[in-house]
């Protein structure tokens, strides 16, 4: 009587901890934002960003040619996924966030010029941080430093924004979320 061949059960590799919950949490944050091409852009940070809501786009965000634009928290950071008209209107944003990257190093030493800045997947983007201070309210006089970004291709942007204080008067916690859509291969 021949002995049956042992063959190695099939295992299914175990994911690293947290990459379930970052997959489930990608899946409900790229149903609520309003476009494929806008969640295409923000894949690589959907995993990490929560609490996404559509805003409503003021007077102003519509003159200044947004169509839509999506909050999401990433805990001491507020993520915006924005929608243009068209990609002039992209451009005119584009435009105001490298003038206001001028002033930038009065308000939060550090900050890289305006450049352009290659992903994972290949896509080149328009890179800009700047910083301003808040005019009124509670926290008025506090810095805001920010990341904005663009695919020059679609009339799409992403925006990091976080208060310079809870970064630790350092660019560094800000680049480093950005810094995932260039280390991390493929859609997460």
């Amino acid at each position: 009587m021949a002995r049956p061949r042992h063959t190695p059960a099939a295992t299914t590799p175990t994911p690293p901890p947290g990459a379930l919950l970052a997959q489930r949490q990608a899946a409900v944050n790229r149903a609520r934002l309003p476009t494929p091409e806008l969640a295409d852009f923000a894949s690589p940070w959907l995993g990490t960003i929560g609490d996404c809501s559509a805003e409503v786009i003021s007077a102003a965000q519509r003159g200044n040619g947004e169509t839509t634009r999506t909050r999401c928290t990433a805990g001491i950071v507020t993520s915006y996924w924005i929608t243009y008209r068209n990609r002039a209107d992209r451009d005119a944003a584009q435009a105001r966030y490298r003038t206001q990257a001028t002033t930038t190093r009065n308000l939060a030493a550090g900050a890289a010029a305006p450049t352009q800045q290659s992903t994972a997947a290949g896509r080149t983007v328009q890179y800009i941080e700047y910083a301003y201070r808040i005019p009124s309210g509670d926290r008025a006089g506090q810095v805001v430093a920010a990341i904005w970004w663009s695919d020059p291709t679609t009339p799409i942007a992403g925006v990091f924004t976080c208060y310079w204080e809870d970064l630790g008067s350092s660019w560094m916690p800000l680049r480093d979320l950005w810094a995932l859509a260039a280390s991390t291969p493929g859609q997460r």
